[in-house]
């Protein structure tokens, strides 16, 4: 069963879609509010001004963004989901059916991050390369990538490595996080020995150390606020070739 109701909100009309149906589980009456509106004209025509439904995907989306920008301003403790429905422009209800709370949407928001840069990643292991250049080329573009990453994101990613020191479920995440990525980075190190590329004994240290120096950069970048400039990140990636590759061939 689904009706309209009007709620009257400090002297203003608004309008709700409610569906309304029986639990097959408890036999309890459930019902599901959907925001639609304020009601402009209560009484006059039935006038509502509604707001435009955003399409599912373009809602999370506008979460996420919103969600990132209030980080930008305050305190992940000081954030709401009301806070960022209202800036998404979004009804309160929206945010609960993309995220069970503002936790699950942080991670969401970093996830994205990492996301974007899964392509480039997995277009390096799709095929093995075909030279020692070509190798260390691809190695050098994948960790300047990631290191300038909380340039691109500082606000997400200052929340994120301060929640890790203070928080216990969010230090777990980044455990579980770091452990995938050493492994998955280390398989492709395996690759590129196999192929006569690199020479490595132990592929698993050498990533946790590589991964270890990264993290170092990326609190440095975004709690410490030292920029990451061309000069540091040149070193840092040298740094990465060398550890896989050892010194470039002399000229």
């Amino acid at each position: 069963m689904a009706y309209q109701v009007t709620k009257q909100i400090g002297g203003r009309s608004y309008l709700y879609h409610v569906e309304s149906a029986v639990d097959p589980e408890s036999g309890k009456r459930r019902n599901r509010w959907t925001y639609l509106g304020r009601d402009v004209s209560a009484g006059a025509g039935g006038a509502v001004e509604r707001k435009a439904a955003a399409p599912r995907g373009d809602a999370r989306r506008r979460l996420l963004d919103a969600l990132e920008a209030l980080l930008a301003e305050r305190d992940y403790a000081e954030v709401t989901a009301d806070a960022v429905a209202v800036r998404a422009g979004l009804a309160h209800g929206t945010f609960y059916r993309h995220f069970k709370d503002k936790r699950a949407a942080l991670v969401a928001a970093l996830e994205r991050v990492s996301e974007r840069r899964r392509p480039m990643f997995e277009a390096l292991i799709a095929e093995p390369p075909r030279s020692d250049a070509e190798a260390r080329a691809g190695l050098r573009e994948l960790f300047a990538a990631v290191l300038r990453a909380p340039n691109e994101h500082p606000a997400l990613q200052r929340a994120w490595l301060l929640l890790v020191e203070r928080d216990p479920s969010f230090a777990e995440e980044r455990r579980a996080r770091r452990a995938h990525g050493v492994q998955k980075l280390a398989n492709y190190f395996r690759t590129l020995d196999a192929a006569g590329f690199a020479d490595l004994a132990d592929p698993e240290s050498t990533t946790s150390a590589l991964l270890a120096m990264i993290e170092g950069f990326h609190r440095a970048s975004v709690i410490d606020r030292v920029p990451l400039d061309a000069a540091r990140l040149e070193a840092a990636v040298t740094i990465a070739e060398r550890a896989v590759f050892g010194a470039p061939p002399r000229r």
